[in-house]
This record gives structure tokens, C-alpha cells and sequence, in this order.
């Protein structure tokens, strides 16, 4: 190989490289734009579009209830909810929603999984929860620096986002791209979901 095949070569591995990083955020701006979920974002059955999106890490994901149902946070169409060291009422609540949103999207529903990220994760002190929701899927927190990866999920300086209560949608690239507070009516998740899942072929 020749001094220009090699210079050639050199510089198309950097164009990959780098478009490996730009990749999940091109995407989330192509769905943002190109898609009309952004018209509909100041309604009261919508939740607030976060941008630019923040890039989540690929963790893993467990099913207390199965084995073989692990799985990773990117690739899916993820609905996410945070509690504290424990899943009280309004938690529990909020993983009904996730259900119900998820069941609600049809032909589309194995294209989205329900998260739940417990600060202080323990799966075996939930089971009598999880038996009520087959298929919900816990953040495993092994390798994670939580302070560092709560700061993607505060939008003031102080806030707890656990003291939140909002469920979170996060793209298949890892991009956390919606949020909803406790007061949202599903039938506004649905919307935004069903929109997003019509017009992306990815996940």
C-alpha cells in the first residue's frame, strides 16, 4: 500500500469514527424536526421535548422475573422511570401507566420496554411488585457513577430527579429526548409515542 492509499484510508477511518459520535444526535434532530411531535409540545397532554437530546450510556437492563429477558437500554423505544431506594405508591403507579402506554402502541409494542432506575437497586425486595408486572425491566446500577448520570436527568441545578415523578422517553440510539410530569394524561404519552414509533425505522 501506497503513502496516498494509506492517507486515504487514515482519513476515512476518522469520517467513521466521527460519525459514530454524531450519530444519536443526528438522529434525535432528524426525528424533531422532520416529524410533526414538536407543533404539538406546548398541549397539556404532551410532554416537554428536551434539547438538545442527552446521550444516555448502553446499561444494562434486568428482568427480576426472568433470566432470558435481559437486555440493554439502547435499541428499544424506552419509557423510564426513577424512585429512590425504594418503588412506593406512586412509583407502582407509574409502572401501571408504563403498562398500559406500552399495551396502547399495538403492533409496535415489542419496540418499547418499560425501565424502573431505583438509586439503590434491589431486585429481590421488589418481587411482590414485579409478579404484577411481567416484563418491566430494572436499571442495573453496577457500573454506573449515579451522581454523575442523574446530572442527565435534572434540568435545575438542585432538583432530585427521583423527587420528580416524571416518566422519561429515551430513543433506541440512547438519546433522552422526552420527559412528562406526574400530571400528564397517558393518552398524551400514547400520542407522542405512537407519532415517534410511525415515523422511525429504528428500534
Amino acid at each position: 500500500m501506497n503513502e496516498k492509499d494509506t492517507i486515504f484510508k487514515n482519513r476515512i477511518t476518522i469520517v467513521l469514527i466521527i460519525l459514530i459520535f454524531i450519530a444519536p444526535l443526528a438522529a434525535s434532530w432528524l426525528l424533531l424536526n422532520y416529524t410533526d411531535i414538536a407543533e404539538e409540545r406546548g398541549t397539556s397532554n404532551h410532554g416537554d421535548l428536551i434539547i438538545p437530546p442527552r446521550p444516555l450510556p448502553n446499561i444494562k437492563l434486568i428482568d427480576p422475573l426472568s433470566q432470558t429477558n435481559n437486555g440493554y437500554l439502547h435499541g428499544k423505544w424506552s419509557m423510564l422511570y426513577i424512585a429512590g431506594d425504594s418503588c412506593d405508591q406512586i412509583c407502582i403507579d407509574n409502572l401501571y401507566r408504563m403498562r398500559q402506554v406500552r399495551l396502547a402502541t399495538g403492533k409496535h409494542y415489542q419496540r418499547v420496554q418499560r425501565v424502573l432506575l431505583l438509586e439503590q437497586a434491589n431486585a429481590g425486595s421488589l418481587a411482590h411488585i414485579f409478579k404484577d408486572y411481567s416484563g418491566q425491566l430494572l436499571m442495573s446500577t453496577e457500573n454506573i457513577k449515579m451522581d454523575k448520570f442523574m446530572d442527565n436527568f435534572r434540568f435545575e441545578q438542585t432538583e432530585n430527579p427521583a423527587d420528580k415523578h416524571r416518566i422519561y422517553l429515551v430513543d433506541p440510539l440512547g438519546n433522552l429526548m422526552m420527559r412528562y410530569s406526574p400530571d400528564t394524561d397517558p393518552s398524551g404519552i400514547i400520542k407522542d409515542l405512537a407519532r415517534l414509533l410511525r415515523a422511525s425505522h429504528i428500534g
